[in-house]
C-alpha cells in the first residue's frame, strides 16, 4: 500500500492467548453467512473436481488431482477469509472464482508450510523417541503405550510451532503485502510459544469435531462404524497383531454417486470451517504482533467510511504501526 509504513523490527504487542482463541471462534461461527460467501469459489472448485474425477480412470493420478484441487480450494478460501478478517466484508471479491497473483502467493506459501511440516516429521519422531527413552516410556516392540503418545505429541507441537513462527506470511499474502518468511519469524520472536498454545487450543477441539463428523457420516452414508474401520487396533500396552492389519471393510452395498458427493461436500464444509478458525487466529495474531492496519483507500481503510473489520489490535496509523498501541480489544 502506498501509505504503508515499514514493518516494525519485532512484535509490537503480546498475543493474548485466551482472548485470541475466543475471538477466532466467534469471528467464524458468529458469521456463518459470511463464511459461506467466502467459500463459494472453493466449493465450486471441489464440486467440479469431484464430477471430473468420476469420468477419469481410477488410479493414483485421480487421487493426486483431487488432493491438488482440494489444496487450491482451501487456499482460495483462505485468501477470501483472511481479507474479510483484515479489511472487512467489503474486501470479498465480486467474482467467486477469481484467481490472481495474491492467490498464487498464498498457494506458494501454503505449499511451503505444508512441505516444511511434513519434512519435520522425521526429526520430530527421533526427538520424541529419545525423550520417551529418557523418561522410560518406551514399551516393548509391537506395543502402543505412553512412548508412542509422547512421540505424537512432540510431532504435533513441533509442527504447530513451525506454523506459529512462519504462518504470518498467509494473512500478509492475502492482504497483498510484500512480506516474507524472515519477517514472520522476526515478528513472532518471543511469541512462538504463546501462538503455539493458541493454535493448539483451536486445533484440538476442531480435530476432535472433524473425527466425530467423519465417523457419523461414514455410518450414515456407508454403514461403516469405528469398529469396522479399526477392528484390530489394540489398547495402549497391548501387543499388535502378528499377522498384520486386517483387510479393509467394504460397505454391504456400493454407495451411490450422489451419496459420495454429499459425503465429500459435508466433509469439505467441515474442513473449511476448521481452516477458517486457523486463518482467523493467524490474521488476529498478525495484526497484534505487527500493528498492521488497512491503509487509506483500501477496503476497511481509514478513509473508506466502512464498518471496522473484526480485529484484536487497534492502531491509528495505516500499514504497520510503531508499537505504540498494539493492545487487544477487551
Amino acid at each position: 500500500m502506498a501509505a504503508q509504513q515499514s514493518p516494525p523490527p519485532g512484535p509490537v504487542a503480546e498475543i493474548p492467548i485466551a482472548a485470541t482463541v475466543m475471538a477466532s471462534f466467534a469471528a467464524v461461527f458468529g458469521r456463518l453467512a459470511l463464511v459461506a460467501q467466502a467459500a463459494k469459489g472453493a466449493v465450486a472448485l471441489l464440486i467440479g473436481a469431484w464430477i471430473i474425477s468420476l469420468v477419469l480412470p481410477a488410479g493414483g493420478g485421480v487421487s493426486f488431482f483431487l488432493i491438488l484441487v482440494s489444496f487450491a480450494a482451501t487456499c482460495h478460501f483462505g485468501v477470501n477469509w483472511c481479507r474479510i478478517i483484515l479489511f472487512g466484508p467489503e474486501a470479498l471479491p465480486a467474482k467467486s472464482l477469481s484467481w490472481g497473483e495474491i492467490h498464487w502467493r498464498f498457494f506458494g506459501y501454503s505449499a511451503f508450510l505444508a512441505l516444511t511440516m511434513m519434512l519435520m516429521a522425521v526429526p520430530l519422531t527421533f526427538i520424541g523417541s529419545v525423550l520417551a527413552a529418557v523418561f522410560g516410556l518406551m514399551g516393548s516392540a509391537g506395543q502402543i503405550g505412553p512412548g508412542v503418545i509422547l512421540v505424537l505429541l512432540v510431532m504435533f507441537a513441533g509442527m504447530i510451532y513451525a506454523l506459529a513462527r512462519l504462518g504470518f506470511v498467509l494473512p500478509a499474502a492475502a492482504a497483498g503485502e510484500t512480506y516474507g518468511l524472515g519477517l514472520s519469524w522476526q515478528h513472532t520472536a518471543g511469541q512462538g510459544l504463546r501462538l503455539t498454545a493458541a493454535l493448539a487450543a483451536v486445533a484440538l477441539p476442531l480435530t476432535i469435531a472433524q473425527i466425530a463428523i467423519s465417523l457419523i457420516l461414514l455410518q450414515l452414508f456407508f454403514g461403516l462404524s469405528m469398529a469396522d474401520l479399526m477392528p484390530t487396533v489394540p489398547l495402549p500396552g497391548e501387543e499388535l497383531p502378528a499377522e498384520g492389519p486386517a483387510p479393509a471393510v467394504s460397505p454391504s452395498e456400493p454407495p451411490s454417486i450422489l451419496g459420495v458427493i454429499v459425503f465429500n461436500l459435508i466433509q469439505a464444509v467441515a474442513n473449511l470451517l476448521a481452516f477458517a478458525v486457523v486463518f482467523t487466529l493467524l490474521s488476529f495474531a498478525f495484526r497484534t504482533c505487527t500493528g498492521w492496519v488497512p491503509g487509506p483507500g483500501a477496503p476497511g481503510g481509514t478513509s473508506s467510511g466502512s464498518a471496522e473489520p473484526p480485529r484484536l489490535p487497534r492502531e491509528d496509523d495505516a500499514g504497520f504501526g510503531d508499537g505504540s498501541d498494539g493492545r487487544p480489544d477487551r
